[in-house]
């Protein structure tokens, strides 16, 4: 059997006026089979989105079967820390959404170097976790980082395509550092989109924290 996937970069403890009672995220790949990854598995796949997103993202019951048949791409969860994820009602409050890190896709048209740089897709939280800063803290360096460096260390950029209209996850992916590099990529059914991207950053720095709760 695999050995376990480390946490990736978990909110380091904080005082007790800041930030209190915030759960750290972690991301979590699923392309590896033990108990409490199988559960976070069939977690995911029972997971929707919001039915105003469903026309920017397939969800993980269609997304993951594909991964799990391609090796060039690698699905994750996205989980709150704190959780025992052994206990599946933990792990269901826990398990906050999903993506896919691809390493060939469609790079060649997004990008000069496609060789230098990974492709998130399927990117999504379910309802419940949105609006609290997880999107923005799962994309954000380091916490993908050393997921994306972990599965392909010669990386350089993350890239990312944001449909026309979704401008919800346009405000996200700016606030975790992601800028417009001015291409448009036409991605069939679910519309045009322009290209994001911003480098692989794993160095030293603060790691994002999610807003303290109202």
């Amino acid at each position: 059997m695999p050995p376990k996937t480390p946490e990736q970069a978990d909110t380091p403890a904080t005082t007790a006026t800041e930030h209190r009672n915030v759960p750290g995220l972690r991301l979590v790949r699923l392309d590896r089979r033990t108990p409490e990854v199988d559960t976070l598995r069939e977690i995911v796949t029972r997971q929707r989105v919001a039915p105003e997103q469903r026309r920017f993202v397939d969800e993980a019951m269609h997304t993951l079967p594909r991964a799990d048949a391609v090796p060039d791409l690698f699905p994750y969860a996205v989980v709150l820390t704190g959780a025992d994820l052994s206990d599946r009602a933990q792990a269901l409050d826990a398990c906050a959404g999903f993506g896919i890190i691809d390493r060939v896709g469609v790079l060649r048209d997004l990008v000069d170097e496609p060789e230098r740089a990974v492709l998130l897709r399927a990117f999504y939280l379910s309802p419940e976790h949105q609006g609290h800063g997880i999107g923005r803290t799962a994309c954000s360096a380091p916490l993908l980082d050393l997921l994306v460096s972990q599965i392909v260390p010669e990386a350089e950029h993350i890239v990312l395509c944001v449909n026309d209209g979704n401008e919800a996850g346009e405000r996200a992916y700016r606030a975790a550092g992601f800028t417009p590099t001015g291409r448009r990529h036409d991605a069939g059914d679910h519309g045009m989109q322009s290209v994001f991207s911003r480098p692989v950053n794993t160095g030293y720095h603060p790691v994002p924290r999610l807003p303290e709760p109202r």
